[in-house]
């Protein structure tokens, strides 16, 4: 499997666990092409944080799913240390998963898919590929 093609944010595994298709369809073709789609770590305990635990089985299967990748943050502080750099991007985004998920999707040169494209876009701009679920 090469990088990831998609970072999925806070809104858009909410999205998927509530049957949103054009999640899952990204997720088909980042398999098709034989590519993964990132799952900022952030953004996943903030997506649980926020689902009914009835829901919770729906972030379960897209965690099992090959194409789907959770990263963490490189927590090395006298090394590569990305804290900073997401924190600074949560606060221009207002959420801190929304600043792990823009950091991902320009370190990985991915899309994003989000609820909440205003957000990412403090960051990313207008001419980035997201997907607004």
């Amino acid at each position: 499997m090469s990088a990831p093609v998609y970072v999925l944010d806070t809104g858009a595994l909410m999205a998927y666990a509530q049957g949103v298709e054009a999640v899952g369809e990204a997720m088909v073709g980042a398999a098709d092409a034989d590519a993964t789609v990132a799952v900022p770590l952030v953004c996943l305990l903030e997506a649980y944080s926020l689902l009914d635990h009835t829901e919770h089985e729906y972030l379960a299967m897209l965690r099992r799913n090959p194409a789907v990748q959770v990263l963490t943050p490189a927590l090395h502080v006298d090394r590569a240390d990305d804290c900073p750099v997401i924190g600074g991007m949560a606060r221009q985004t207002g959420r801190l998963g929304a600043g792990h998920a823009a950091f991902l999707a320009i370190s990985s040169a991915a899309g994003l898919i989000t609820s909440r494209a205003d957000q990412v876009r403090k960051v990313l701009g207008y001419d980035w590929p997201i997907v607004e679920v």
